[in-house]
């Protein structure tokens, strides 16, 4: 199977792109990126989640199969604004009825965050922008502040994968084994988020676990002060 680089490459060249010409349009896309970028890109064989949305949309191809190069490679692509309304769920295709081209209401759109590597502790840092919007979930209907976030990390594996993309519900009440995007504000502006099973909880802290390494502790509930609850995935492929 063709790495994500060579896929790339592949696409790029029969496009008749330069190395250059490609990063003007990821750029454009919304993702910042040089011809160095790409380069490096399609030398290792693999980009950063939060250039996966913009990378496919440049290229013309579904973030599906240019992550995996399953499925149907132009699956999901949008005409009109350009946008990718579709993604996999679960192996299933999510774009609902009626949405060949035209522009999704608000209300049935859910907004998708990019991460990478970080902070302390193995968080992630959330864009503070939506770097993609997708159809929105049945299980997150009515649920206003609902987000999606990539994955970008390995300590959750193999529960979740880097790539996959988490589906979220901040207003649901988080339990004991539910699995939490832990979120904290830093003085920096950023937005870190840790991914973890919920073990237990008290007035002072989480007591939570994850799987590769392996291992359960205690996070600072004053430190970490929002859980917000994983209801569900989209299947990074492959």
């Amino acid at each position: 199977m063709s790495t994500l680089g060579e896929r790339v490459k592949e696409e790029r060249k029969a496009k008749g792109w330069s190395q250059a010409e490609l990063a003007r349009r990821v750029t454009h896309a919304g993702y910042q990126i040089t011809q160095g970028g790409i380069a490096q890109i399609e030398r290792r064989g693999e980009t950063e989640p939060k250039s996966i949305v913009q990378l496919a949309t440049a290229l013309g191809v579904s973030v599906h199969w240019l992550q995996s190069s399953r499925g149907d490679k132009m699956a999901g692509i949008a005409a009109g604004d350009g946008e990718q309304l579709s993604m996999l769920a679960g192996g299933r295709r999510s774009r609902p009825a009626g949405a060949s081209g035209a522009r999704l209401d608000p209300r049935q759109r859910l907004q998708v965050f990019a991460s990478a590597q970080g902070g302390s502790e193995g968080a992630m840092v959330l864009s503070n922008e939506p770097v993609s919007w997708l159809p929105r979930d049945p299980r997150l209907e009515g649920v206003a502040d609902a987000y999606g976030c990539f994955v970008s990390g390995e300590s959750m594996e193999p529960a979740y994968e880097r790539g996959n993309i988490l589906l979220v519900n901040p207003s649901a009440q988080p339990e004991p084994g539910d699995d939490i995007v832990f979120m904290r504000d830093g003085k920096d502006g950023q937005r870190y988020v840790l991914i973890k099973r919920l073990v237990k909880v008290n007035a002072q802290s989480w007591t939570v676990k994850q799987y590769n390494p392996a291992k359960t502790f205690t996070l600072s509930r004053k430190e970490w002060p929002k859980a917000h609850v994983v209801i569900g995935k989209y299947n990074k492929a492959g």
